[in-house]
């Protein structure tokens, strides 16, 4: 009997007979550390929902399988939203879910999903709670692979304005930094301001300014 688990505050949203009806319809599955609970490419007839140590998500090239980038990891109370995809057509699984360590799941059969939230609205909170946290570690990992990169960018176009003008500053507007950037006037502010809380520029009216 699982229900002991469902104590983690994760699944405070979820109300008891919802808790006991979950129990009746998974499976509790224990993964060695290392193992494969989904695989990336294939097919999920499950949604895991991780009881007990940890799990961690990734996506594996396409060009290379030896490459992989994590995206983000599954702990105690937590699923795995990307396993929905596969009650989709063609829904093979994005991405591939590895035991951190040894971990414990109950395994909710994919066809047993839609008769869960018809029957229990709070599964439906639960969920989407889940996929917020998730989209939120995406977006967190876009910042540092994208963000990072352009503010270097953003930097070194400033210097080379600076060095064309031979003038310690520019003083071209946001609007036309984004453009020449190929990105938005919202980015190329932020970009800015973190540069500037750096001492690294500083702006005022006339425009941005190198430090040192």
């Amino acid at each position: 009997m699982a229900l002991h688990y469902f104590d983690n505050n994760e699944f405070g949203v979820l109300s008891q007979e919802c808790k006991e009806h979950l129990t009746t319809k998974g499976n509790v599955v224990e993964y060695p550390k290392g193992s494969l609970i989904l695989d990336y490419g294939l097919h999920a007839d499950f949604m895991p929902i991780i009881l007990e140590g940890s799990a961690r998500v990734m996506r594996i090239s396409k060009d290379d399988p030896s490459k992989e980038l994590l995206l983000y990891f599954l702990t105690p109370g937590e699923i795995c939203p990307c396993a929905a995809f596969s009650q989709l057509p063609d829904g093979n699984m994005p991405i591939t879910v590895e035991a951190e360590s040894t971990c414990k799941t109950l395994n909710i059969p994919l066809a047993e999903l839609n008769p869960i939230t018809k029957s229990f609205s709070e599964w439906r909170i639960y969920e989407l709670g889940n996929f917020r946290r998730r989209f939120e570690e995406l977006l967190s990992l876009v910042d540092d692979a994208i963000f990072n990169q352009l503010e270097a960018r953003l930097l070194a176009y400033i210097e080379k304005r600076c060095l064309l003008n031979n003038r310690h500053g520019v003083s071209l507007s946001k609007v036309k930094m984004a453009s020449e950037l190929g990105t938005s006037r919202e980015v190329v502010s932020r970009l800015l301001k973190n540069l500037e809380s750096k001492g690294v520029i500083k702006q005022d009216k006339t425009g941005v300014h190198m430090q040192g």
